[in-house]
């Protein structure tokens, strides 16, 4: 059958040359090992820190850089507004310099036909004179022909026509 004492309560001398050994392993730890690691833990802290120092000064860094670009982003912006703005100055100035050239070009359109009409119908007034004058000779004439008239009647009749003439260019 199994000891159950000695299960739960172990052997002394084991329990005393586990613990010796343990503080052997202890005090060669301490005097050759402990300074080694300790130096390596602090070595190894410094490095952290220096890595997380150079982290900060890299995210400062940045965070400068990307409020330089903003701020240069922000101002490129608002030059393209300005640009933009000129431009649709310039642009309605000239539609305006277009619009006034064309009124000007009409006006002077305008004039130009006004006078060609004005010619023409001043040439087109001569020539149904002409020949409104002609036929009324030709009227006259073949009404004459077949006329007998005396001397006197017919000036009478001249002067009479002369008259009516002169009363309607007055």
């Amino acid at each position: 059958m199994v000891d159950i004492a000695e299960k739960l309560f172990p052997n002394l001398l084991t329990f005393l040359t586990q613990l010796a050994a343990t503080g052997i392993i202890y005090l060669l730890y301490r005097k050759f090992v402990h300074e080694h690691v300790m130096n390596y833990l602090d070595k190894q802290a410094d490095e952290l820190s220096t890595a997380q120092n150079y982290a900060k000064e890299v995210e400062e860094e940045a965070t400068a850089k990307s409020r330089e670009l903003d701020a240069e982003y922000e101002k490129r912006i608002e030059q393209l507004r300005r640009s933009e703005e000129m431009m649709r100055k310039e642009a309605q100035q000239e539609r305006a310099a277009i619009i006034r050239r064309a009124e000007e070009e009409r006006e002077v359109l305008l004039q130009n036909a006004q006078i060609e009409i004005e010619k023409d119908r001043e040439a087109l007034l001569r020539e149904v004179e002409k020949h409104v004058l002609d036929l009324a000779v030709n009227v006259t004439e073949r009404t004459l022909e077949s006329y007998s008239y005396d001397d006197e009647e017919l000036f009478k009749v001249l002067e009479s026509e002369m008259e009516q003439m002169s009363y309607e260019t007055n």
